[in-house]
């Protein structure tokens, strides 16, 4: 009954879009770990990424040191701390791309989280289906951001970069202009392709560990419908190595998302901030372009902090909830060894399961309130500073 391409659907085509660019590992096939072609996908990801997305970030934070007031460097620090944030995610992901793709690879091939019944496999289905055009909108929203902005200033008389960055020519005449239009369109575009799907992955990691807990929410009703006591206990031991595998995979997840969620919650209340600021001093009248992308960069930040703020939420509320499910057992008429059981599972349950970012805080919609109150301070204090 169990599919393997059906576990982890939702994720086929961004995995395919990660590797192209440089963000997940190639597969060497036999013997061509010493070829030409094995040499580029094992080094493609630095051949890609050091000439445009570290390179672009770098002239970036240059621009932004060497502004002259907080009103200049205010056009470039709402990005150039955003894409700070990617510089962290890419660095993780590289680091961690052995243990990332070995988690993939065992939900989506190993025997201990097969699908059992029709029931299971529309509920995991329908579940993977919500999440991928979930994502595949969220995607399409963030690219718009990047070519209403690219779009908007070729409608200006004076020339005017979307993304402010250093130039090391001069770019105010109309050659020059579209070479350094050209660079600013292609780090724009590689950088917000890399941070959406790096989001994407974090998330799935996350939504994918939920599912597998309210599998075992569902598994512990169906114990409802056995009447014998040893199918009973068979199939209870059974949900005890499917909850230890799957607090063993949350520990790994944890291990693979904490060091980008941390950044991106840490970094996140200065961009928002610096976003708002920028906002200020963009008139819709004068750059209705420029206007309409910074109102949808905000809104792709704030919700680029929610996800997995909703996602660790998920993990956690659904792990806590296999307690209520327990009491849905019908353990009041089982035998005095399976009741022991059952007692030894609700002491275990009380362990509570928990995302945490760096070792620092729990991930969940708490931080989430948090990080927007920060970001609205820090907002209220660069306008009085400015004033």
């Amino acid at each position: 009954m169990d599919n393997h391409k059906d576990r982890t659907e939702s994720m086929h085509v961004i995995l395919r879009v990660m590797q192209l660019f440089g963000l997940w590992p190639w597969s060497l096939r036999e013997g061509e770990q010493w070829t030409i072609s094995g040499f580029v996908k094992r080094n493609y990801r630095f051949l890609l990424h050091l000439p445009i997305t570290f390179t672009f970030i770098g002239l970036m934070w240059l621009e932004a040191f060497i502004s002259s007031n907080l009103e200049q460097a205010g056009q470039v620090l709402y990005m150039s701390i955003t894409e700070m944030a990617l510089v962290v995610k890419i660095l993780s992901i590289w680091y961690h791309r052995t243990e990332a793709w070995q988690l993939m690879q065992e939900l989506k091939h190993a025997p201990d989280y097969e699908l059992r019944g029709e029931k299971e496999l529309d509920f995991w289905r329908r579940e993977q289906r919500y999440f991928k055009w979930f994502f595949y909108i969220y995607i399409l929203i963030s690219l718009g951001v990047v070519y209403s902005g690219c779009t908007g200033v070729l409608f200006l008389e004076d020339y005017e970069l979307p993304f402010a960055y250093y130039v090391p020519f001069e770019w105010r005449s109309e050659k020059g202009y579209w070479f350094a239009y050209g660079y600013d369109m292609a780090g724009m575009t590689l950088t917000c392709i890399s941070n959406i799907t790096l989001d994407t992955l974090g998330c799935y990691f996350l939504f994918h560990i939920s599912l597998l807990y309210r599998l075992l929410g569902l598994r512990l009703r169906a114990l409802k419908n056995i009447e014998d006591d040893a199918s009973f206990g068979c199939e209870l031991r059974t949900i005890f190595r499917l909850h230890q595998s799957v607090r063993r995979l949350t520990l790994t997840c944890q291990k693979i998302v904490s060091p980008y969620i941390l950044s991106q919650i840490i970094l996140s209340a200065l961009i928002i901030c610096f976003s708002g600021y920028r906002l200020q001093h963009v008139g819709i009248r004068d750059n209705p372009g420029q206007f309409v992308a910074m109102l949808q960069f905000l809104s792709v930040m704030i919700l680029q902090i929610y996800l997995p703020c909703y996602y660790g939420n998920e993990v956690t509320v659904h792990a806590n909830q296999l307690t209520n499910e327990v009491y849905h057992t019908n353990w009041l008429q089982c035998g005095t060894p399976i009741r022991k059981l059952l007692n030894a599972y609700m002491e275990h349950l009380k362990r509570p399961v928990t995302i945490r970012a760096g070792n620092f805080f729990a991930v969940g919609l708490p931080i989430f309130v948090k990080t927007i109150n920060n970001a609205y301070s820090f907002f209220a204090l660069l306008l009085n500073v400015s004033k």
